[in-house]
């Protein structure tokens, strides 16, 4: 109970509710209140994410990823190194920005600007309109002012980075971090290419991040990206178990490390290229070292399903890998948490849906070593 009252989304709903108090002083303007204190929320939080993609358009950032709403998936577009993903009820609007072409800070500073100027409008609308209306438009201007101006606050997680840490931060870092910015533009060359399923242009580009920046943690990460694409699950784990290794990483980037290493002990003993005993203690202390650190536990839904299936739980691993493969919006995270589902569902003893599964995968990425491996199974069977 202590660590839900200092949980910031709860100190945030008392703040709210007692302000509302406040000013309302009744109880059906408190419940009017709050409704619009719902709606300032979204509408705060999507000032900020269109500010943040207006900001990486025009100034040449990386966007990885844009997903409208929450719920089913309805449609998606682009390629799988950047998707649009539409879900059912468009409330919300992520956006997932990362470094692009040089001066690669400078851009993603001011990205994060247009951003937060996007945020602060949005809140200086609300508050034009609280001053014209009654109870809901108060309660809107409220919480649309507290979620922009947490947003602004500097922090930096495994599973996000604050707009407030892009603007406050960035010309704060470390020499380390100052030569992972370096190293993006082709850490991101890499990465697109695997994506995109042009593997001489990633071994190429992978090959130049060797040379270049051989312990750098973010070239590591783009060449285990790249070894996967190949289906050089042992090399790849070399490098995993390296980079979860490297004593100067914060605990947001240990977490990460962490989380992939886990999925690529599982994937490499599915290979035969592993030890099955090493290879999935390894994953399993990796998942919850993952955890520990911060790491959201719902995106280590697919390699947990993957741990069950190599272990024979087979209605935990499908349980798992179909909440895996809806929840995620990265196309090759999705391709590959289908794969393990039809891998479960062929080993259940049932070809007929593991034959439909692995086709929605083929229908994203049909060139990924698990995918192809698996649809070959499947032709055996």
């Amino acid at each position: 109970m202590v660590r839900m009252g200092l949980r910031p989304g709860f100190v945030l709903s008392v703040a709210v509710v007692v302000a509302l108090g406040v000013i309302e002083r009744s109880v059906s303007g408190v419940l009017s209140g709050v409704f619009g204190a719902l709606f300032g929320i979204l509408v705060g939080l999507a000032g900020l994410q269109v500010g943040q993609l207006v900001g990486a358009l025009l100034l040449g950032v990386q966007v990885h990823r844009v997903v409208i709403g929450v719920g089913p998936r309805l449609g998606e577009w682009g390629t799988a190194a950047r998707p649009v993903v539409l879900r059912a009820l468009p409330l919300f609007l992520a956006v997932a920005v990362g470094p692009g072409r040089g001066p690669v800070r400078l851009r993603m500073w001011g990205a994060a600007l247009v951003s937060a100027a996007a945020g602060v409008a949005v809140c200086a609308w609300m508050v034009t309109d609280a001053f014209r209306g009654g109870a809901f438009f108060h309660g809107m201007a409220v919480t649309c002012g507290l979620a922009v101006a947490y947003a602004l606050v500097p922090r930096k997680t495994a599973g996000s980075t604050s707009t407030g840490w892009m603007l406050f931060r960035l010309h704060k870092l470390s020499p380390r971090q100052v030569r992972q910015m370096e190293a993006a533009p082709l850490t991101g060359q890499a990465i697109d290419a695997a994506h995109n399923g042009d593997l001489v242009s990633a071994e190429r580009a992978a090959a130049k991040l060797a040379q270049a920046y051989p312990d750098l943690r973010t070239a590591i990460a783009a060449r285990i990206v790249v070894l996967e694409a190949r289906g050089r699950y042992a090399e790849a784990m070399v490098l995993a178990v390296k980079l979860a290794s490297q004593s100067d990483q914060e605990p947001h980037e240990a977490a990460v490390s962490f989380a992939a290493l886990a999925g690529l002990a599982c994937t490499t003993v599915e290979a035969g290229q592993l030890d099955s005993e090493l290879g999935l203690s390894t994953a399993s202390t990796a998942i919850t070292n993952a955890e520990t650190l911060g790491y959201p536990r719902h995106k280590l839904n697919g390699s947990r399903a993957l741990l069950n299936l190599l272990r024979g739980n087979l209605d935990r691993a499908i349980a798992l890998a179909r909440i895996a493969a809806g929840s995620g919006d990265d196309v090759i995270g999705r391709a590959d948490d289908l794969a393990t589902l039809a891998r479960a569902h062929m080993a259940a003893g049932d070809n007929r849906t593991a034959r439909q599964v692995i086709g929605e995968a083929e229908k994203l990425v049909p060139w990924w070593p698990r995918v192809a491996n698996t649809r070959s199974r499947l032709e055996v069977c």
